[in-house]
C-alpha cells in the first residue's frame, strides 16, 4: 500500500524508492527488452521526444504546487501536432491524423519505474505500455505505431502495476486526440471552438501540496476522492465563450469519482461522441453518467445566451451503493468524506462574454458505424463472463487478480474473431462490515468494442452508442459487449478503471492468438 507520506516523498525531486508492494518487473524482463530502440525502417510522419519529470506548478496563491508531469519536444512533424494547456500541469496535447505513422521517445526522469499506455488506441501489444514492459529512471521507451483508429478523444497515462493511481494522481496524463476524413466533413467547430476539458478531482495540504492516501484500506477499495475540482489542472475553472457553438471534449481523468453531467440550467446534453470517436447521430440527454477513464463530446451551443449569461456545468447527486454512499441508510456506511462519491456540486463555470462568430448548425448525421451482430459471435451461446466480486477484502475478476504473465485458459482469444464478453457487477463480495457493492469502470486495452446490451439499470444516464473503451458498470448491473480481435496478437490487459481497484489487482491479461501461425 503507497501512504500519503510516500507519494508526497515521491514527488520531491530527490525521491528514489519505489513503491512499497509495487512489482519490479525488471526481474523478470531485462533492460534490453524493456528499453526498444529506433527503428531504422520506420519513418514517422510524426516523432515526438516524450518525458515524465518532477516539475512545479501555480495552482493557488502562495506556494507553487510539486507535480509529475509529461513535456513533449517536437522533433518532426506538423507545428500543430503537439500543444500544451496553459497554466497546467497536464502533459502535452497530442494530435494526430488517421493513417500517420508515430514516433514517441519516451524517456523516464522521475523515481519510480513507469511505462506509457494509449488509452483507447488500438496498437501492438509491445506498444500498449503492458506494465512488464516498465523502464526505470533515466532509461527510454520508444513508441511507433500507425493511427488506426478513427477520429476521437484518445489519452495517455501511466500503467505500471501497483503504482498507476499515485502516478496518475501526481500530474502524468495528457490527451491524444485523432482526427480523419470523415470527421472533417462534419463541420464540427474546430480550432478555438474545440474545447479540451479534463475533470479530476484532487486534494491539497496548507501548504498547496499534493495529498494521496491516508493508509487506511478502506480507501484503497473504495478508491481515492480528491476534495477539490479541477479542469485541464485549473481550480474553478472558468470558460469564457462566444455566442456560438463549441464542441467539448470532456475527459475524466480522476482516479475513482464518477461524474453525473448536467447543465445547471436544464437544459439537455447533447452528446455527438464517447471514447471511440462520433455517433452516428446525436444523443440528448438531461444528465450523463461519466465513470473514470470515459471521454465524451458534446455539442454546446451558446448563440440563444446573451453577453454576460453564465452557465454551469454540474455534478448531480447520486446513490452509488454500500462503500463511499452519499448518505447512510440500513445496510449503507457514511465515508466521512468531505466530498463522497454521488456528491452534488459545479464542476466548470461558462461565462459567454463575447459576440458569436460563424454560426452552425449540429449535424443530423454525423458518422458510418458499422454495427456488430450477436450471431457473428463465435461464443454467442456461452459468452465469455467476467464477474467483479470481493474476495478476502480484494476486488477480483472471476476470482483472480493480476499476475504479470499470467492467463487462464478462459483468457485466451483468437485473432480475426467477434466474441461476446458480459461483465457482471451482482455485488456479491463480502467484507467484515458485510455485502460490498461498487461501481466498476471496465476498460479493455488494444480494441474498441460496442455495447450489445445493459440490464439491472440503476441509472438512466448512459450513452452506450457508437465505440467504446470504457463502460460503467454500477452495482447490480450486467452488460454485454461485442469485440473483434484484429491485426494484433499478444498480451493486453481489461481492468476496472478505478485506478486503486487496477492498483490492488483487479486487472487480468488476455492473449490474442493466431492459430495460423503455429500451424
Amino acid at each position: 500500500m503507497i501512504s500519503r507520506r510516500q507519494f508526497l516523498r515521491y514527488t520531491g525531486a530527490g525521491a528514489t524508492a519505489l513503491a512499497a508492494g509495487g512489482i519490479n518487473t525488471l526481474l523478470h524482463f531485462s533492460q534490453a527488452e524493456a528499453a526498444r530502440t529506433l527503428t531504422t525502417d520506420f519513418n514517422p510522419d510524426l516523432d515526438i521526444a516524450l518525458k515524465a519529470t518532477p516539475s512545479k506548478v501555480q495552482i493557488f496563491p502562495g506556494s507553487p504546487t510539486s507535480v509529475w508531469s509529461y513535456q513533449g519536444r517536437l522533433i518532426k512533424g506538423d507545428a500543430g501536432s503537439l500543444s500544451h494547456i496553459e497554466r497546467s500541469y497536464l502533459g502535452p496535447i497530442i494530435r494526430v491524423r488517421t493513417g500517420q505513422k508515430v514516433r514517441i521517445r519516451f524517456t523516464n526522469e522521475v523515481a519510480d519505474e513507469t511505462i506509457v499506455h494509449w488509452h483507447g488506441l488500438h496498437v501492438p501489444a509491445d506498444m500498449d505500455g503492458h506494465p512488464r514492459l516498465v523502464i526505470p529512471k533515466g532509461q527510454t521507451y520508444v513508441y511507433e505505431f500507425e493511427i488506426r483508429n478513427r477520429a476521437g478523444t484518445y489519452w495517455y497515462h501511466p500503467h505500471p502495476h501497483g503504482i498507476t493511481g499515485p502516478q496518475v494522481y501526481g500530474g502524468l496524463a495528457g490527451l491524444f486526440l485523432v482526427s480523419d476524413a470523415e470527421e472533417r466533413s462534419t463541420g464540427l467547430p474546430d480550432g478555438k471552438f474545440d474545447i479540451p476539458l479534463v475533470i479530476q478531482d484532487r486534494t491539497f495540504d496548507n501548504r498547496n501540496q499534493l495529498v494521496y492516501l491516508s493508509g487506511h484500506r478502506m480507501e484503497r477499495m473504495t478508491g481515492f476522492l480528491g476534495e477539490r475540482i479541477l479542469v485541464n489542472g485549473i481550480s474553478d475553472f472558468n470558460l469564457k465563450a462566444a455566442r456560438t457553438a463549441y464542441r467539448l471534449r470532456l475527459l475524466n481523468g480522476s482516479n475513482s469519482r464518477i461524474y453525473k453531467l448536467a447543465w445547471n440550467n436544464g437544459s439537455l446534453l447533447t452528446v455527438i461522441g464517447t471514447d471511440g470517436g462520433l455517433l452516428e447521430r446525436p444523443v440528448e440527454r438531461r444528465y450523463v453518467m461519466l465513470a473514470p477513464g470515459e471521454r465524451l463530446d458534446l455539442w454546446a451551443d451558446f448563440s440563444r445566451f446573451s453577453t454576460g449569461s453564465d452557465l454551469r456545468l454540474v455534478s448531480l447527486p447520486f446513490d452509488i451503493g454500500s462503500l463511499g454512499s452519499r448518505r447512510t441508510g440500513p445496510g449503507r456506511m457514511s465515508s466521512g468524506h468531505p466530498l463522497p462519491n454521488g456528491s452534488g456540486f459545479s464542476i466548470l463555470k461558462v461565462n459567454v462574454n463575447q459576440e458569436g462568430g460563424e454560426s452552425r448548425t449540429l449535424p443530423e448525421t454525423l458518422s458510418t458505424i458499422g454495427k456488430y451482430r450477436l450471431r457473428d459471435a463465435v461464443n454467442r451461446e456461452q459468452p465469455r463472463r467476467i464477474d467483479l466480486v470481493m474476495r478476502h477484502m480484494t476486488w477480483t475478476l472471476n476470482g483472480r487478480t493480476f499476475r504479470m504473465q499470467d492467463v487462464a485458459a478462459d483468457e485466451k482469444v483468437r485473432l480475426n474473431t467477434l466474441e461476446a464478453w458480459d461483465f457482471i457487477n451482482e455485488g456479491s463480495g463480502m467484507g467484515m462490515m458485510g455485502a460490498m457493492d461498487m461501481p466498476h469502470p471496465m476498460h479493455l486495452h488494444g480494441m474498441q468494442f460496442q455495447v450489445l446490451q445493459r440490464s439491472g439499470v440503476r441509472h438512466h444516464g448512459y450513452v452506450d452508442d457508437g465505440w467504446k473503451d470504457t463502460v460503467l458498470l454500477m452495482p447490480g448491473e450486467r452488460i454485454r459487449l461485442l469485440v473483434r480481435y484484429s491485426d494484433y496478437t499478444g498480451l493486453f490487459l481489461y481492468h476496472c478503471h478505478n485506478l486503486e481497484h487496477e492498483d490492488m489487482g483487479m486487472m487480468r491479461n488476455y492473449l490474442v492468438e493466431n492459430p495460423a501461425a503455429k500451424a
